[in-house]
């Protein structure tokens, strides 16, 4: 089921008894020379789309939500940014809206490293007015962590931004729209053992980066090692994952409440 494409009578006819709203979030920001500024959107709203089709009937795909948080790349240009403030209460209004329509569970699939704070103040402030509804957030490279370690060959720092993962998948799902002669390896890991930038390792603190700071060029991690092949293959591992992720969610709900 997909929001925008049904009409408001139809719509009143979903049982969100047995209904998960997904809502994936994305971003409009830079990603390098290779990379149109639509990365994080076309990343996210594909892999939502094609848990929508595998899981048709259990899951009510609602538009991607492209305006992120990116403060962190507006020294490049090319983005466009919410404040903090702006992008949790506008994130919070998407969920009460479907709330109001009898909503029972809501998963958030994030496709932006940025977003992930804001969703997180996002569930606190969801709970705290609609105890009952289940609101879950997710980054999809998170979800399916194994199958991508698996499947990249680039080591710590390879993944990042405009990296081996988002380029091959961009390859992959919209080649024709890379700058494959620009594509170009960067990024300097911070100069302390406390941190360390990669989308698959955490670290045991925390610190805020002006892109600006880790990269010349926008890019941070190893473009250079992605190709449409890797790409197909990343995609269908993580589809994998986030179709078991959706069952599992599917299966939260008041009844569940402890």
């Amino acid at each position: 089921m997909i929001f925008q494409k049904m009409t408001w009578t139809e719509l009143k006819e979903v049982d969100f008894s047995r209904t998960t709203v997904l809502i994936p979030t994305g971003a409009m920001e830079q990603h390098g020379p290779h990379l149109p500024v639509d990365t994080d959107t076309l990343l996210v709203t594909k892999l939502a789309e094609e848990a929508e089709r595998r899981n048709t009937g259990t899951l009510l795909l609602a538009p991607t939500v492209w305006l992120g948080h990116s403060p962190h790349h507006l020294s490049f240009g090319g983005t466009l940014s919410a404040q903090h403030q702006v992008y949790i209460q506008m994130i919070v209004s998407v969920c009460r809206s479907f709330i109001g329509m009898g909503a029972e569970r809501i998963w958030l699939l994030n496709g932006h490293g940025g977003n992930h704070n804001p969703l997180s103040i996002v569930l606190q402030e969801l709970k705290n007015d609609y105890a009952p509804v289940v609101v879950v957030a997710s980054e999809y490279w998170s979800i399916a962590r194994e199958e991508i370690a698996e499947i990249r060959e680039s080591g710590l720092g390879g993944l990042g931004h405009a990296c081996e993962l988002e380029t091959s998948l961009y390859l992959y799902l919209n080649g024709d729209q890379v700058r494959r002669e620009r594509i170009q390896d960067d990024g300097i890991q911070p100069d302390s053992p406390l941190f360390h930038i990669d989308m698959q390792h955490g670290t045991v603190a925390s610190r805020v980066y002006n892109f600006r700071e880790l990269t010349s060029s926008g890019v941070f991690g190893r473009p250079t090692l992605a190709t449409v092949e890797k790409g197909e293959r990343l995609f269908r591992a993580i589809s994998d994952k986030l179709q078991a992720f959706a069952d599992q969610i599917h299966a939260l709900g008041r009844s569940n409440r402890p």
